[in-house]
């Protein structure tokens, strides 16, 4: 009898140990389409009003992430998602300091993204055409294969940054700015390596589940604090 219940408890133990070690996410990879990823842009766009004699200001600040799926074309795809919150201010010619007029928050559907192995993939809004956003199967020596590289960006060093538990690849270039495994351009999600005569929205930290890393080469790091609005 003490035999036969020394076995079943080795049995239940043996079955215990295989059932945690199957839960156990093994490999510490982040694909770049994830609803655990969220990107963080901020920035101003600064202007001169003629007709009412004020440099207008407004300071952005703009969230990207993923959330739900789509068919298009019988082909799956997430849903990706832009969340922006803009404060309004002016500078009339009178006055030595800026004045807050007003704040406004809007949300809307950004694009369709698909990743296949190295390849990612997307679908403007009001489109049905898939476009590569870029091929992440990069080595040394390789030309950039982004949607927003229009100089045939050359890499010349290869990175790595952690964030969690997990390691992502930074790509330095020929043009000297940056290209991030599963984030994209350095500046941003959908940009190239250009400052906007009158500002812009840049990208400044990203998020994967709970870890968060600052993307220093932009043109507003952040020290990993990625703020919710």
């Amino acid at each position: 009898m003490k035999k036969i219940l020394l076995l079943i408890v080795t049995v239940i133990l043996f079955n215990c140990t295989n059932d945690d070690s199957d839960s156990i996410d093994t490999n510490n990879s982040i694909e770049m389409v994830s609803e655990f990823n969220k990107w963080y842009h901020r920035g101003e766009y600064e202007y001169f009003n003629g007709a009412t004699a004020t440099i207008e200001s407004t300071k952005i600040y703009l969230t990207y992430f993923f959330d739900g799926d789509t068919l298009i074309n019988n082909v799956e795809y997430k849903k990706m998602y832009t969340n922006q919150l803009d404060s309004i201010f002016h500078l009339p010619a009178s006055a030595s300091a800026y004045q807050f007029i007003s704040t406004s928050t809007s949300l809307n559907y950004r694009c369709a993204m698909r990743q296949d192995a190295s390849m990612v993939y997307f679908v403007n809004k009001n489109q049905n055409n898939e476009e590569l956003y870029a091929d992440f199967n990069i080595t040394l020596g390789d030309v950039l294969n982004y949607k927003w590289s229009s100089n045939n960006e050359v890499v010349t060093e290869i990175d790595s940054i952690p964030i969690g538990d997990s390691y992502l690849k930074k790509y330095k270039l020929s043009n000297n700015q940056y290209f991030y495994e599963a984030i994209g351009g350095s500046y941003g999600l959908f940009k190239d390596w250009s400052i906007g005569f009158e500002g812009g929205h840049y990208l400044n930290c990203f998020r994967h589940s709970n870890d968060k890393i600052s993307v220093d080469e932009s043109l507003s790091p952040t020290n990993n604090y990625c703020p919710e609005y």
